[in-house]
């Protein structure tokens, strides 16, 4: 797998969607469904090892591990909505949901439904989607009136802007979705934030918000562990001709990376112990400690972008090139910290 898809990294970097020969890997593999029930055909994963293989999927590559890992987090739906639907809806091999939970749609109630229209940004693999589900407020004469939900949508009545353009995670193809005037069943609709546990699943009590936490967390700690192997290769591969010119030079970076790499693992040490310490409070019936997630999870992404980003100034030219694989990995690593869930926005994890 591993070869496979590091051999279309930079055509998918470049088209930026992932190559035909890498989604049927995905699909063959079940990688977008490890959070859907067996049941409607899918792959239900325990929390720790789905973490554990959205690190590794992000090690082979940052676009794909990202993908997967939001593919297979959209399978917690399944207990939201309504179970018919589910059944249809998930039960297929190229099942991915795209789409986003910002309040940014308008649903206005029908005597059979719903008429969805709005615009939502940052659909990741949009292109490959199944199915669409977008967050709307809903507009009626009854009690419904204001009430955020969810609801879901099929390819046909949504209109792609290819407009995803960020300098790191290209092929995720994460672009901005239209919809007018769509008009959507009633059993098309669900509320994330109640769930009825149509199928039934440890996974899907834990709480949403460490959940989504951990996911983005692995997918940052994959890529991180990517760019201090590959620096490591690097080093090595310009050993001779700098010792040749300064032999200090080689030193130096050498141990930099030692540094650096030694305090990120510490804290990825620390991030799966909270995860696996979690995950057993939560299926003892305990109530989890949420803050040791999102603290984990912040000083891992912490350690893995400063050391990055203080290696990369002592790689030498080679890698400011747009080509070169680590600054393709690079470039990665600084889109996926810049999601809200992995920034410490108030110092207090360093206190």
């Amino acid at each position: 797998m591993t070869e496979t898809i590091r051999r279309h990294a930079v055509e998918m970097e470049e088209s930026g969607m992932l190559h035909p020969e890498v989604l049927e890997l995905i699909y063959d593999q079940q990688l977008f469904k490890l959070f859907v029930p067996d049941t409607i055909g899918g792959r239900m994963t325990a929390f720790p090892e789905a973490i554990k293989c959205f690190e590794d999927t992000a090690y082979i590559d940052g676009s794909f591990g990202w993908l997967v890992q939001i593919g297979s987090g959209a399978g917690f739906f399944a207990t939201v909505m309504n179970p018919h639907v589910v059944e249809t809806l998930f039960n297929v091999r190229d099942f991915y949901i795209a789409g986003s939970d910002r309040p940014l749609g308008v649903a206005k109630k029908t005597p059979d439904g719903y008429l969805i229209d709005g615009t939502w940004p940052y659909a990741s693999g949009a292109d490959h989607a199944s199915l669409f589900t977008v967050t709307c407020r809903i507009e009626s004469g009854d009690t419904d009136n204001g009430l955020v939900r969810a609801f879901a949508l099929t390819p046909d009545q949504v209109q792609i802007e290819r407009d995803w353009n960020a300098f790191g995670l290209r092929a995720t193809g994460s672009h901005t979705i239209h919809v007018k005037a769509a008009h959507v069943k009633a059993n098309y609709r669900f509320d994330v934030a109640a769930p009825h546990f149509h199928y039934d699943n440890a996974v899907y009590h834990y709480p949403f918000e460490p959940f989504a936490t951990a996911n983005i967390a692995a997918t940052a700690i994959g890529i991180t562990r990517h760019f201090f192997d590959a620096a490591r290769a690097h080093l090595e591969k310009q050993k001779a001709t700098w010792i040749e010119k300064s032999p200090k030079r080689f030193i130096y970076a050498m141990q930099l990376l030692d540094e650096y790499e030694t305090a990120f693992l510490d804290a990825r040490k620390d991030f799966y112990e909270a995860v696996e310490t979690s995950w057993t409070e939560h299926q003892n019936g305990q109530l989890i400690q949420s803050d040791d997630i999102a603290k984990t999870s912040k000083y891992v992404a912490h350690h893995g972008v400063h050391g990055v980003q203080s290696l990369f100034r002592h790689l030498g030219m080679d890698v400011v090139m747009k080509d070169h694989p680590l600054n393709h990995i690079y470039r990665d690593l600084m889109t996926v910290s810049q999601h809200g869930l992995l920034i410490d926005m108030t110092g207090d994890i360093f206190e």
